[in-house]
């Protein structure tokens, strides 16, 4: 243990990290306090091998004092504040542009790590060091739920027939594969609520794609890797536990307008034009059957998401579909009591807001560093 750093915390500033940790926040105060309060408490973090970026992508409610005091009391943590909340994808770009480490660590914020796995993903990117031009461009682990049972955490392409099949299966197990056809070694993706990039990968794809809102977006970036030339691995030996995945919660109207659209972005962007056509036209058919369905039991709010989702999926045909926070705007139209987009701004009318072609990145993204005063709360 080197105690001049702990003794002279200039000096851990000063030194290059070998690995940032991305946590992406929106109204999750408590979640974050609790894992930078874990991450700080490391040898790794203490000693400046890693350093902890917290990424707020506009939340309503301000970070709690007491999280500020701990930021401003450690040396290892610094705190981002996006103007507007751009999705998860922009909240990863924005501290991928922040962080001095070749290596980058996503965290979702009801994440716990286990005493000493941080420590063993430090030795993996040591390892990956070693000989740079082998390592991977993406790396992702093993979840555990909070009983310590196994939780889904790697998948397969989609594609229309997987589509099709998972809606004759439960909701909890469509996206990912079962465990017992998990192997450590090569996969199709990683789950984004831990894993690990490498930032040269980052760099050759500008970064994650922020066309997509919510959802997908870790699919989008394992499979734009591979196509670029670099292995996406599972590693199962470091165990993590994820506290609540989306696939265990119940999907309101809202999220299900962001969901959809993740789907039809990705194929649109990835699978032949003709799988994407045919997606959109079911989607459509399901809108209508399950708006009627909604609306006879009087479910406003899930009639309102499924005539949104129907539109939406006609101005993908058009190409014409919301993208990034586009899609928020959209997902809150049908909780609100008039419809903030109107028809006619997905149907190419006047009112239509500006499109980014898919697949489109953005550029830098703006974020600005958040420090307490000195007499209470940080101010921007």
């Amino acid at each position: 243990m080197n105690r001049s750093l702990l003794n002279n915390p200039e000096s851990l500033l000063e030194r290059t990290p070998l690995l940032t940790v991305v946590i992406v926040n929106y109204d999750s105060w408590p979640e974050v306090h609790r894992l930078v309060g874990s991450l700080e408490a490391t040898p790794e973090v203490a000693h400046g091998i890693c350093e902890v970026i917290v990424v707020d992508n506009a939340s309503p409610s301000r970070p709690p004092a007491e999280l500020l005091q701990a930021i401003e009391q450690g040396v290892g943590t610094q705190l981002l504040a996006r103007a507007d909340n751009g999705g998860f994808s922009a909240g990863v770009n924005a501290g991928w542009q922040a962080a001095r480490s070749s290596w980058l660590l996503v965290l979702n914020p009801d994440v716990l790590i286990p005493d000493g796995e941080l420590s063993s993903i430090v030795a993996r990117i040591a390892q990956f060091e070693a000989d740079p031009t082998q390592a991977p461009g993406i790396v992702g682990f093993k979840l555990l739920n909070p009983d310590g049972t196994r939780q889904p955490s790697v998948g397969i392409f989609p594609s229309l027939v997987r589509t099709a099949w998972e809606q004759l299966i439960p909701r909890s197990r469509r996206k990912y594969q079962p465990g017992w056809r998990t192997r450590p070694g090569p996969v199709a993706w990683v789950t984004g609520a831990c894993m690990l990039l490498n930032r040269r990968m980052l760099a050759m794809l500008g970064g994650m794609d922020e066309d997509f809102f919510l959802y997908y977006e870790e699919v989008d970036l394992c499979r734009s890797a591979q196509n670029r030339g670099w292995s996406v691995i599972y590693d199962q030996d470091v165990q993590v536990v994820h506290l609540h995945p989306l696939q265990n919660r119940a999907i309101s109207p809202r999220m299900r307008v962001i969901t959809r659209h993740s789907k039809l972005l990705y194929f649109r962007k990835h699978l032949p034009r003709w799988q994407f056509l045919t997606l959109s036209r079911i989607i459509s058919l399901e809108a209508i059957v399950r708006r009627t369905g909604s609306m006879v039991q009087g479910r406003t709010d899930d009639g309102r998401a499924w005539r949104t989702i129907g539109e939406m999926a006609r101005a993908f045909r058009k190409g014409l579909e919301p993208r990034g926070r586009q899609v928020l705007t959209l997902a809150d139209s049908v909780i609100a009591k008039s419809l903030v987009v109107t028809r006619g701004s997905l149907e190419g009318s006047h009112t239509t807001p500006q499109i980014v072609p898919a697949g489109k990145r953005r550029g830098p993204s703006t974020a600005t560093l958040l420090k307490p005063r000195k007499d209470g709360p940080a101010c921007r």
